[in-house]
């Protein structure tokens, strides 16, 4: 049946709500990012197609997953049943990288339809009630239940009344669980990690918690939300799980940043809610692994053998680094790395076998992003940022070695060398030091400081939360500076008159157009509505609205990215979305 298109004017209308969402999207796109754009695209477009066979209306795309309306609940029910089951067909028999779950939430409440966008409350606890819903799964309010329970065969599970983020009011909810699992495994079966990072993202201190989690895993303390944003706080908490084998060991380490901070009230709240969170993953895994006592001097036996492995693919990686020209560079940058402050003194730098270095690198970023996020933090601190980029490049290339082995391979044990370097009372800045300047050492690489000091400890504060750490200066050795803002400041967005004429130089303004509308509503479709629509929006227009809805450069740079892939003539669209997020790049703080 075909629906009229929806009028221009602002109006209300009651509808069956529909919010579906792809499962860890983020972080999928770090590892395969084209893989995960065909995934997507190909379970979007199902998902569109069968929303309209069963009577319903694509209202907007969100990137990775899709607003839906339907005038009647069982048809919204009964749709999101079968896209789950399609798509459960579709990822049997295929490895996990092979397919994307989903998620979805329903209810049945108003819509405000105000010219390019949907909004309204029914719209937002739909949302809230998608992220409730586990990995396959539906999550209906309770009004949507009462209305199909005597018309669709349900096997639902009451949740209870659920406290959603931004909704005043609790929600009673129920759960319909992914295709061949039973109600009761739904709830009390999930995945204790994934509950744990629901649980999480609704904190309402969840910003602290990020920091925290964050702080923890690299040991350095970041307050840039675009660099925080970058890291999914799944797999920050992952991470942090792995390195800590029980549920003490995680709280001394929180305690242990914490006594640091100035805040420190705020943040052991905040490292209570977390452990609360964890706890049950604590528990699943004592039960998992507790192996009979039998099998302990096994285990031993081969957890040595296993090392002796790690240490030959460490030496592999530091012959090839030693080989090239750079080496010496490369040793400062791994360096710097492990003991979180820049070195020039080769007899300094030479204290440690390259091998034992790139252990300790591996130990500290034992992921691909998290190799680029410390090699980047330390390359936008140095004059000779281009030189040091492709340098940084090498290093990724060659540890790929490291990323690429299978999981569960046992590596050689390394020395702890991760632990920040901080004072346990905030402090400002010792009176009497020289004031930071350029300096250049005999290698040409530019430090930040007085080279010519003498031995002595440097207190930095660090920005917003008053964290302090302590730098040790040799003789004739100039600290790194610790930026408390943001390096490069974001352009000013009132005025955009630069930032159209320059996507006007580079790319067609009609796509830009297009790309952007598309962007901020839902893939353009050519349709007499939509040109209406295109026609009503200057190019200034589409730019401010952008920036409203996509907050930070990387939520820009994704949605961006998979509407190009989208629409149609592919080539000419990817073109023209670079194009726009080059130009757009510096309004956004990076």
């Amino acid at each position: 049946m075909e629906r009229p298109p929806i009028p221009s004017e602002t109006h209300r209308v009651l509808a069956a709500i529909v919010v579906t969402d792809a499962v860890s999207f983020s972080a999928r796109m770090s590892e395969d990012e084209e893989g995960t754009l065909r995934l997507i695209q190909r379970d979007l477009h199902l998902m569109g197609e069968l929303c309209e066979q069963a009577g319903g209306q694509v209202l907007k795309s969100t990137g990775d997953g899709l607003l839906l309306s339907f005038t009647s609940a069982v048809q919204a029910v009964s749709c999101s049943q079968t896209i789950q089951t399609q798509l459960a067909e579709l990822a049997k028999g295929r490895a996990p990288q092979d397919s994307l779950q989903h998620r979805i939430g329903i209810h049945l409440g108003d819509m405000l339809f105000s010219h390019s966008d949907v909004l309204g409350n029914g719209v937002n606890i739909a949302a809230r009630l998608q992220t409730q819903s586990v990995p396959g799964g539906i999550c209906i309010s309770q009004t949507v239940y009462d209305v199909v329970k005597a018309r669709l065969d349900l096997e639902a599970q009451f949740l209870g009344p659920l406290h959603l983020k931004n909704i005043r009011e609790p929600v009673a909810a129920y759960q319909i669980p992914p295709v061949g699992i039973a109600p009761e495994e739904a709830v009390t079966g999930a995945d204790p990690l994934d509950v744990a990072v629901q649980s999480l993202k609704q904190d309402p201190d969840r910003n602290r918690v990020k920091k925290l989690l964050f702080g923890t895993r690299q040991s350095v303390w970041e307050n840039d939300p675009t660099v925080l944003a970058r890291f999914e706080l799944q797999e920050l908490l992952q991470a942090l799980l792995q390195r800590y084998p029980t549920l003490d060991a995680l709280e001394t380490a929180f305690h242990s940043i914490v006594a640091r901070l100035n805040r420190q009230t705020s943040y052991l709240a905040v490292a209570s809610r977390i452990l609360m969170a964890v706890q049950p993953v604590y528990d699943q895994r004592r039960i998992q692994t507790s192996p009979p006592a039998e099998q302990t001097a096994m285990s031993v036996a081969v957890d040595a053998t296993a090392i002796t492995d790690g240490e030959s693919i460490y030496q592999k990686i530091a012959l090839q680094l030693t080989a090239s020209p750079q080496a010496i560079r490369i040793r400062k940058l791994l360096h710097s790395i492990v003991n979180n402050r820049w070195e020039n003194d080769p007899a300094i730098l030479t204290q440690q076998e390259m091998d034992g270095l790139v252990a300790s690198v591996y130990k500290i970023a034992p992921t691909v992003k998290e190799l680029s996020y410390h090699l980047d933090r330390i390359v936008n601190r140095l004059s000779r940022q281009d030189h040091y980029a492709r340098i940084a490049e090498t290093i990724v290339g060659v540890f790929q070695q490291l990323y690429g082995l299978e999981e569960g391979t046992v590596l050689a044990k390394v020395e702890d060398k991760t632990s920040l370097n901080i004072s346990p009372h905030p402090v400002q800045v010792e009176t009497g030091l020289a004031a930071d300047g350029l300096a250049a050492d005999e290698n040409e690489e530019h430090t930040l400081g007085d080279p010519h000091l003498s031995t002595q400890t440097r207190w930095e504060t660090m920005p917003t939360e008053g964290m302090t750490r302590a730098i040790t200066i040799p003789p004739g050795i100039a600290p790194p500076k610790i930026p408390a803002e943001p390096l490069v400041s974001p352009r000013d967005r009132s005025e955009l008159f630069a930032l159209r004429l320059e996507i006007m130089r580079y790319t067609n303004p009609l796509r830009a157009k297009i790309l952007l509308l598309s962007t901020i509503r839902s893939p353009f479709t050519f349709t007499p509505q939509d040109w209406r629509l295109l026609k009503a929006k200057t190019l200034d227009n589409l730019l401010q609205e952008t920036f409203e809805y996509c907050p930070s450069f990387a939520d820009l740079e994704g949605k961006l990215t998979i509407i190009a892939s989208c629409l149609d003539n592919h080539h000419a669209n990817t073109q023209a979305a670079g194009a726009i997020l080059q130009a757009m790049k510096p309004y956004y703080a990076i």
